[in-house]
């Protein structure tokens, strides 16, 4: 393209999809924008709001406006190398992701809001879904939205990569960082707050012989009558072998009453995350509504998870494997080991609940993390009933008859900072009320 003096490009190279990032009070939001230059105008959407303007030479004035055709904001900027920068005034209604300026996002007021902010184009996915190959050079230990990228991939793609047991040991017995550190995190391009980031796990696949359990019952599962009458044996062996080609694990050290005790081998992944809201961070053993260690004994190979986004591409991670896991974890840890992992991302945008959900091939599953088991309780069934009138369309008195005849809980986490309860009601019911 020629550019004569006294003309810009930038008219033309404003037409597009971007990315908006509105900063206000310390804070940041983000939207999708997309535009259109047409000589000198331009128009196009900014979230969920109508955007007008007018760019020439290297400045562009954006007018917005809601459905009503009220004015929501009067944004003023200009190009700064590859991306757009300025500063303006946004009041009521979604100028971005995240928080609803003038309401719900701590830190803006009703309106108007002074705000900077920036443009930066959109990354184009590729031609295909790509095929990565991921393979660790060291782990991560906390959940934090400041933490580095190892990777950065596009919704459709698929990461094979592997994990260390809660201890940071791998299949070779090397041992990385512990503390149910993670492998990750995982960049999604094109995650923003407010999406939610779906994972299906293709492959969760045990890659050692050997697994390793704690053998005292924990202080958060029984009474302190049982606590202090309790008599363990120092010298017992929570070491299991695993045979994946018979599906089972044995004790290497059996007592005598456990010499034919074998468990099937059900491998799955106890820390699956995003990075939590904001600047909090958490220890790789912490739960939340950002997924973190949920222990939950049906996260396996086959499991499609939903996980809400707080930050731009999610920062999605693994770890902490388990050959296999009592409801709880009552022990403290199950049979730790090191697995093979593969899965692939996709993003549902613009729709995100308040914590981690789960699908497999019989149920919906609803996570709800809090202090309490009362509490955990409330919160994933309400999240499923929410979710079950979106997508079958039932109303509460109908949501009450299935869950009256039909809904199952399981308790995933008892002895970390956080209570986790799943609620969740078989497939094969919904299917009838499509």
């Amino acid at each position: 393209m020629l550019c004569f003096v006294g003309h810009s490009c930038f008219a033309a190279d404003v037409t597009g999809n971007w990315i908006a990032e509105i900063v206000a009070s310390g804070e940041s939001q983000y939207a999708r924008v997309n535009l259109t230059a047409d000589g000198g105008k331009l128009s196009g959407k900014w979230g969920e709001n109508t955007v007008t303007g007018t760019v020439s030479q290297d400045n562009i004035e954006l007018v917005l406006t809601d459905a009503q055709g009220k004015q929501m904001g009067s944004l003023t900027g200009r190009r700064d190398g590859e991306k757009i920068v300025g500063t303006g005034t946004l009041s009521g209604g979604r100028g971005g992701r995240g928080g609803r300026i003038g309401g719900a996002a701590p830190g803006f007021a009703s309106g108007p809001v002074q705000i900077g902010w920036n443009l930066k184009r959109a990354a184009l996915s590729p031609a295909k879904p790509q095929l990565h190959q991921f393979n660790p050079t060291d782990l991560y230990g906390t959940y934090s939205g400041s933490l580095k990228p190892a990777l950065t991939i596009f919704p459709g793609d698929t990461v094979r990569t592997w994990t260390a047991d809660a201890g940071g040991v791998d299949a070779k017995g090397v041992r990385h960082r512990g503390g149910d550190s993670a492998v990750g995190p995982f960049y999604i391009e094109g995650a923003l707050p407010g999406d939610t980031l779906v994972v299906h796990f293709l492959k969760i696949k045990t890659n050692r012989s050997s697994a390793r359990q704690g053998t005292r019952v924990n202080p958060h599962a029984i009474t302190t009558a049982y606590l202090v009458a309790a008599k363990y044996d120092p010298e017992f062996s929570g070491e299991w072998n695993l045979a994946p080609e018979k599906g089972v694990a044995t004790l290497v050290h059996p007592s005598e009453h456990l010499k034919s005790y074998s468990v099937p081998l059900k491998p799955m992944l106890g820390c699956i995350s995003v990075a939590p809201p904001g600047a909090e961070q958490y220890r790789g053993g912490d739960l939340g509504p950002f997924g973190g260690n949920l222990d939950y004994n049906d996260n396996v190979e086959g499991t499609t998870i939903y996980l809400p986004v707080y930050h731009p591409g999610a920062l999605f991670g693994i770890g902490d494997g388990h050959a296999a896991m009592g409801d709880g974890e009552v022990t403290g840890s199950a049979l730790e080991t090191s697995m093979d992992v593969e899965f692939s991302v996709d993003i549902i945008k613009d729709d995100a609940s308040v914590q981690p959900r789960a699908e497999t091939k019989d149920y919906l599953i609803s996570f709800g993390v809090s202090g309490s088991v009362p509490e955990s309780i409330q919160i994933a069934t309400s999240q499923l009933a929410t979710w079950i009138k979106r997508d079958y369309k039932l109303n509460d008195s109908e949501v009450a008859i299935l869950f009256g005849a039909a809904l199952k809980y399981d308790i995933t986490e008892l002895v970390d900072a956080k209570y986790d309860v799943v609620a969740k009601i078989p497939k094969s019911i919904l299917a009838s009320m499509k």
